[in-house]
């Protein structure tokens, strides 16, 4: 009875603290270095995430995943481009906003993902689920009201973030019907898809000859250090949540798995407040308090409505990044 005890905490315990590493390391780089190259650092992560998985594949015999393929890639390739839009506006929006507004905005996606959801699958919304949307939308009011460092720039981030991440939930799983992916097909088709637009958009658009500058001359050789490793503990956390989030539904429930989602906000905010020096209000902290509750009750409504559905086969959600934070990853298992 204790191993079976221990057998569920180890994947759940592993799945929390691989978000909150990952969601807290994308902060620091993307507010404590010189440069703040969202898609490089996105670009990286699909990387490491491909590499990572590649190699465990070939330790592991239990681990295996599709092959690229042309009729596979076509039908894919949509949600790939809109899971690029969702992470690159995350990362912006992660840049200028401290990470317990942005974990109190997040909640507002899964307004959008409902309602999208029954308007495109006919899902259905009840009482309970709008109790939560009412929580949500008050927490983020506390959250904008008490923001004495609001930034203009944040917030337009934060809703191109909201609609982008909506549309890619309700667009994933419109196609997953069709290629019928499952365990790590999705993981290994998102980030190889999404590696080359990142970087493909990183060589583009961001400003790669001040980066070469700034870090060739050898008084700029510590940051450059430190900017690689927090990349590469980066990119090994984008996998470890890819991973976890296999481990945690094989070995739990998809009730278990979704109640995790919802109560990880909470430390990954009071992380977050400890260890940046955005400053911390008595509103704010209420503002994740109700983002909280409100995370609490609609995963209360959604397993309510689990009970009076026929169980289908579980599918692994696509791995997120920064921005992935940990947010994205609740949004796409509808907590």
């Amino acid at each position: 009875m204790l191993a079976e005890k221990y057998k569920a905490a180890m994947p759940i315990l592993s799945y929390c603290a691989s978000s909150i590493i990952m969601t807290l390391t994308n902060k620091y780089i993307l507010s404590a270095f010189t440069f703040h190259m969202a898609f490089l650092i996105l670009a990286i992560q699909s990387l490491g995430s491909v590499f990572l998985l590649v190699s465990a594949s070939l330790v592991f015999k239990d681990i295996k995943f599709r092959p690229l393929n042309k009729r596979d890639v076509k039908l894919w390739l949509p949600v790939s481009v809109l899971q690029v839009a969702m992470l690159y506006t995350g990362a912006k929006a992660l840049q200028y906003l401290n990470v317990p507004l942005f974990t109190v905005f997040k909640n507002l996606t899964i307004i959008a993902v409902a309602y999208g959801e029954k308007f495109v699958f006919k899902s259905t919304v009840t009482p309970l689920m709008l109790i939560s949307f009412l929580l949500m939308i008050f927490s983020s009011l506390v959250g904008a009201f008490n923001d004495i460092t609001f930034n203009f720039y944040g917030y337009f981030w934060m809703g191109l973030n909201c609609f982008a991440s909506a549309s890619f939930v309700i667009a994933m799983r419109k196609s997953i019907g069709s290629v019928k992916f499952k365990d790590f097909d999705t993981v290994y088709y998102n980030n190889m898809l999404t590696f080359g637009m990142f970087l493909v958009c990183s060589l583009l658009i961001e400003p790669w000859s001040d980066f070469v500058a700034f870090y060739s001359k050898p008084v700029n050789s510590v940051e450059l250090s430190n900017y690689l490793f927090s990349n590469g503990i980066s990119g090994i956390s984008a996998f470890m949540i890819s991973y976890t989030s296999a481990w945690c539904l094989r070995t739990t429930s998809s009730t278990t798995y979704s109640m995790v989602g919802a109560l990880n906000k909470l430390p990954i905010s009071i992380f977050a407040m400890l260890w940046f020096p955005d400053p911390v209000t008595v509103g704010g902290v209420f503002a994740v308090m109700f983002g909280f509750a409100a995370g609490i009750v609609y995963t209360k409504a959604k397993n309510d409505i689990k009970r009076v559905q026929p169980q289908g086969v579980q599918i692994l959600p696509p791995p997120v990044s920064s921005n992935s934070s940990n947010e994205e990853k609740k949004i796409l298992t509808s907590n």
